[in-house]
């Protein structure tokens, strides 16, 4: 329509360069005879679109984690079945392509995942079908290619995503007293950080969306993912203490991160209200803490 009235149209693809990537090792993999397993949440707008790229070229099938890849592997050895043709019907209900057959579509497969997850789960995913091919089929053969791949493309998480993962996990490993993870509600990649964290700190592990949650050292409004994660439905707020009977006798040490888009400034804003919960005499300037840290590197 505007273009019958005369005005000029241009269009601009904003696809995610690491989003094409995934797309383009789908396509690669098709080609090659493998059916594609997408590491990702249904649910989520990239990994749908992801999934409705990879029809065009290759069979493929969304498993959410390492449970579903188990549900999926379990199959293999029964594969030539009907019985289960129909298990896999039913566990992945609207999560694979048209006509796909067990019997002939798994027979080889390669992973491919959505960027805002976690490295390490796409790399148990791929072992766990490794090792489920080797006992159902036996070793790959020689000058054939292998049953499974992907394990050379787990490099298609975003930058932001992998460089946030990596250090939070050399921040975890240091002593914590709590963990305060920032980010929007639907936020895959922030989800996943508060996941490792929860791991990691428990109940200490918080996931706030400004520092308006914290309200104080006895009450953090925490969000609670459902549990599917972040777009599934059920998610809901609750009051947590962060210290109740706080007597500020000893150094408390705080983790504080981001998603991959949170604002610089929104941190700092953390930072900030964090600071008004402890008597200023207890706050040491910024010069000496980061002293500290290059210290213990």
């Amino acid at each position: 329509r505007l273009v019958r009235r005369g005005l000029a149209v241009r269009a601009y693809d904003a696809t995610c360069m690491l989003v094409e990537k995934v797309w383009k090792a789908a396509r690669a993999y098709g080609r090659d005879g493998y059916t594609v397993v997408i590491h990702g949440k249904h649910e989520h707008e990239e990994t749908k679109a992801t999934f409705s790229n990879t029809r065009r070229h290759a069979p493929a099938v969304i498993v959410r984690n390492l449970a579903e890849t188990r549900l999926l592997a379990d199959l293999l050895p029964v594969r030539h079945t009907a019985a289960a043709q129909a298990r896999f019907e039913e566990a992945f209900t609207g999560r694979h392509t048209d006509n796909f057959s067990v019997a002939r579509d798994l027979e080889r497969v390669a992973v491919v995942n959505q960027t805002t997850l976690l490295v390490n789960e796409t790399r148990e995913i791929i072992e766990h079908l490794r090792a489920s091919y080797l006992a159902a089929c036996g070793p790959d053969q020689a000058g054939q290619p292998a049953r499974v791949g992907g394990s050379g493309r787990t490099d298609t998480l975003c930058y932001a995503t992998q460089v946030n993962q990596d250090a939070l996990g050399r921040a975890l490993a240091q002593p914590l007293d709590a963990a305060f993870v920032i980010g929007g509600k639907n936020s895959s990649n922030t989800y996943q950080l508060h996941r490792v964290c929860e791991e990691r700190l428990g109940r200490f592990a918080f996931f706030i969306q400004s520092e308006a949650d914290i309200r104080s050292i006895d009450e953090v409004s925490h969000y609670v993912f459902p549990s599917h994660g972040p777009g599934s439905g059920g998610g809901h707020t609750e009051l947590r203490p962060l210290w109740p009977g706080e007597t500020f006798a000893r150094p408390r040490r705080i983790l504080i991160t981001g998603g991959a888009s949170c604002p610089d400034g929104l941190i700092q804003q953390v930072v900030a209200r964090i600071n008004t919960l402890f008597p200023a005499d207890r706050l040491r300037p910024i010069e000496a803490v980061l002293a500290d840290l290059e210290s213990t590197k």
